[in-house]
């Protein structure tokens, strides 16, 4: 599931309109027709932060997801996106019930600012992804959420 997140990334680069994250290059051959991604700093942030999560240094790319989102570049909607699993996963693994609680209510949180911001939008996604994404996690941490506070 952790490498979900990433792969979501690499799916807008490859299907966000050129407005969003790619601009067309001009030229003859097939190769230079392909499109040129453009790599926001917001976007950079967003990339560095999934890797530091997939080394498991959590607090940081906590630190580098915010610095991410106080950019509010392009990307933005799906920085949040991308911080909501990081908390997801992290409440899932953690053993400190109130951890586990104040995590599941940061994912919530920021499931709903990236829909809010339209990253759960089929315009916005461009067929990279089913416009469900960010919808089915947040209902996912909202059942965990549940579960854990009727205990």
């Amino acid at each position: 599931m952790r490498k979900a997140h990433l792969l979501i990334c690499s799916v807008l680069l490859l299907f966000c309109p050129p407005g969003f994250a790619q601009e067309s290059s001009r030229g003859g051959s097939a190769k230079q027709d392909a499109p040129k991604v453009i790599e926001t700093d917001d976007m950079k942030l967003a990339m560095r932060a999934g890797k530091l999560e997939t080394a498991g240094q959590y607090d940081e790319a906590l630190k580098v997801y915010a610095q991410a989102i106080d950019l509010k570049g392009r990307f933005t909607p799906f920085v949040y996106h991308n911080r909501g699993m990081l908390y997801l996963h992290r409440a899932k693994a953690s053993q400190d019930r109130q951890s586990r609680i104040a995590d599941l209510h940061r994912a919530i949180d920021d499931f709903r600012t990236s829909i809010r911001l339209g990253a759960a939008s089929k315009d916005e996604l461009n067929r990279g992804l089913e416009n469900v994404a960010t919808r089915a996690n947040l209902e996912e941490a909202t059942k965990l959420l549940e579960k854990e506070t009727h205990r």
